[in-house]
């Protein structure tokens, strides 16, 4: 699957495939306290059914939670931490993992000129990679566009979508903005570099 997205903001976003059709819609409205909640969806014959998870961005007092994505390991009636969800092992660890549906660990990393790759824990094999780079088929063929590019793999495609949209987020809030191509590999050994702590869940 090769999804473009209009426009790349993670908050209020499109994901569509290359001949044009949309899959997943993401809007974000602010409640009355001022926390934001994003509701994630894909095209369904009802309302409910087209929620694939429901994300409620944490704040000075309140850490972020996902909600109604009964994929998530974990999850409640009251969802589950987004810090339980996609984890790290480093406290300094930018890398962040998440246990698949099919009982593998997915490991989401940002790559020197290449942009932010999803790697299986087992095999390393390569399972989706997120990058702006220049559009050779369908209906963007010949533009640069922002892609996620994910390939036949045994995990759900929403949990994919789901942890990736929280991994883009926290990543803009760290760099004011996408930054894909950053300047070295971050986590060059692959979970974190030095002892920041063993396990766990480090950071939300």
């Amino acid at each position: 699957w090769i999804y473009s997205w209009f426009p790349i903001i993670p908050e209020h976003t499109v994901l569509v495939s290359t001949n044009g059709v949309a899959h997943y819609q993401v809007k974000t409205t602010k409640t009355a306290h001022g926390r934001r909640i994003t509701k994630i969806r894909r095209p369904a014959e009802s309302e409910e059914a087209s929620i694939v998870a429901v994300v409620h961005w944490g704040n000075w007092d309140k850490p972020t939670v996902v909600r109604q994505c009964p994929l998530v390991t974990g999850a409640s009636s009251n969802g589950v931490l987004a810090s339980e969800f996609l984890y790290k092992k480093h406290q300094f660890s930018s890398s962040r993992y998440f246990l698949g549906d099919d009982s593998i660990e997915y490991r989401w990393k940002f790559v020197k000129g290449v942009g932010c790759v999803l790697k299986r824990g087992d095999s390393k094999e390569e399972v989706a990679r997120y990058s702006f780079t220049l559009s050779e088929e369908g209906l963007y063929a010949g533009e640069r566009k922002s892609r996620l590019n994910i390939k036949a793999c045994s995990v759900e495609l929403d949990l994919i979508v789901v942890s990736f949209l929280i991994m883009l987020k926290k990543r803009r809030e760290r760099t004011g903005g996408d930054n894909l191509l950053c300047a070295h590999d971050e986590d060059p050994q692959g979970d974190g570099g030095g002892d920041g702590g063993g396990g766990g869940n480090a950071g939300s």
